[in-house]
């Protein structure tokens, strides 16, 4: 045949199921399988970086719209929990030796409640995630409370869900049922703690935790990075307090002042804002009510020296077991007072606990005016949910002729003073005006604390008690 008379098109190659290779004008034509172009597209991407992939990849899960977006499949899905039907993510390939989790995908952010403590704030709980997906740590098999000081936390970008609660979990599951419900964007929250078994805070400044929340930070952000998503702080628990057993009050005080300032400078160098510090005002335990450290919380709830700081409770609200950590109830309770407290300061709200700062003597020799501050009135609690007694939880410390407290009122002309009464004038060179401090040995799950001063707000709880915020403890000297 000459070149003249060559065919314009035809089969060059056939197969039992069809033609496979054929030419015309423009050329080669192929005709190829679904696997061979599912991989070709796999391979090359479409356009946008964004490819459709079949939801048998993620396994037996009531999954849709899969789409491979760089190292992560993206997918639509309805899985366990109540976040119900929301968009979920799970990594293409693992990055360590076990399988990938799958996470909710981060809206906002890729947002992150940490904290530091001693020992006590190591503990970790059985309770079921209401939002399993959308609460993650750091992808090192640790779980939300570290190491606990047993060894160094390692550089990752993984990230994984929890298999057992801490206190930044169980916050964060608060937070995002609040938004839930509040019709809001719900995010994704990196929870982690880091304690150590240091016994001063000399020791808890330069040991492991302080270190490792250092490297935890940098995990946080290479996390963030690897969603591509910015990552954002919303607080930063403090928990070392009666773990101080060799350390006056006066240098505990210190040195959280100096541990906030190492935490806000590792903030600094990976570019996040300055940190939102939150605790729980420590109120001892059913057997101590007294000690140093326990005083010395009161000058942070007034003296922030320049860090944003906020007591989201008092601890003698909380039932505890005979080891001083909470119950599960009280688990619950605390999740959600540092939630209103996390929520109230990142909205640029307020929240505040009533807080005493003042006692003086009345023209009247047999009454004390205690002045103090608060977001709303003060309220002496008229059914005394705390069991705190006809004195409301005050006591009179230094007093060398007995007086004894037969009445405390609201001043009707300041709703934020007290006006206590004696039976007789109380007389003592270094009179002390003590509340919630120094009370005797707890009978019962309550710590050995009691107060029945609080202000106007209140919330009904996940376990149906009302939650009110309650008073400070304080020791005013009387002047």
């Amino acid at each position: 045949m000459s070149d003249t008379e060559k065919p314009s098109r035809g089969i060059l190659l056939k197969a039992r199921n069809g033609d496979v290779i054929g030419f015309d004008e423009t050329g080669l034509r192929l005709n190829l399988s679904d696997e061979v172009i599912a991989d070709i597209g796999r391979r090359l991407g479409a356009p946008g970086g964004v490819t459709p992939v079949d939801p048998s990849v993620l396994g037996d899960i009531h999954a849709w719209d899969v789409l491979r977006s760089g190292n992560w499949y993206v997918f639509t899905a309805h899985l366990p929990g109540d976040q119900g039907i929301c968009q979920f993510r799970r990594r293409v390939d693992p990055l360590g030796d076990t399988a990938p989790d799958i996470l909710a995908s981060p809206a906002g952010g890729l947002f992150a409640i940490l904290s530091l403590g001693g020992t006590r704030h190591a503990t970790t709980s059985d309770e079921v995630l209401r939002y399993p997906y959308h609460v993650i740590t750091t992808g090192d098999d640790l779980g939300p409370a570290g190491a606990a000081g047993t060894q160094t936390v390692t550089a990752t970008t993984d990230i994984q869900r929890l298999t057992e609660q801490s206190r930044d979990s169980q916050i964060a599951d608060e937070i995002i049922a609040r938004r839930q419900a509040a019709f809001r964007a719900l995010p994704v929250i990196y929870a982690r703690g880091e304690t150590d078994n240091s016994s001063s805070i000399a020791g808890f400044l330069t040991g492991r935790a302080v270190k490792n929340l250092r490297q935890t930070v940098a995990n946080l952000c290479d996390a963030a990075r690897s969603l591509e998503v910015a990552p954002k702080v919303l607080a930063v628990g403090l928990d070392f307090t009666l773990e101080a057993v060799d350390t006056e009050g006066a240098a505990w005080r210190n040195g959280i002042y100096e541990l906030m300032a190492k935490v806000t400078d590792v903030f600094a160098d990976h570019h996040l804002r300055k940190p939102l510090f939150v605790s729980l005002f420590d109120a001892g335990t059913r057997t101590i009510s007294d000690h140093p450290i326990l005083r010395a919380q009161w000058e942070l709830a007034w003296n922030k020296a320049g860090h944003d700081h906020v007591f989201s409770a008092p601890g003698y609200m909380f039932a505890q077991d005979e080891n001083g950590r909470p119950t599960a109830e009280a688990r619950q309770l605390i999740a959600e007072m540092d939630a209103f407290a996390i929520e109230a300061q990142n909205a640029d709200q307020d929240w505040a606990c009533p807080v005493l700062l003042l006692a003086e003597r009345e023209p009247d020799p047999k009454v004390i005016r205690c002045r103090g501050q608060a977001l709303s009135a003060f309220v002496l609690d008229p059914d005394d949910l705390l069991n705190a007694g006809p004195a409301c939880g005050f006591r009179l410390e230094g007093c060398e002729n007995d007086a004894k407290i037969t009445g405390v009122v609201i001043d009707i002309g300041d709703p934020n003073d007290l006006l206590i009464s004696f039976d007789k004038a109380p007389k003592g060179d270094s009179l002390t005006l003590c509340y919630a401090l120094g009370h005797p040995a707890s009978p019962d799950e309550m710590p050995a604390n009691r107060g029945a001063l609080r202000d106007e707000w209140h919330h009904t709880s996940r376990t149906g008690r009302t939650l009110h915020r309650w008073a400070l403890p304080a020791a005013l000297p009387v002047h």
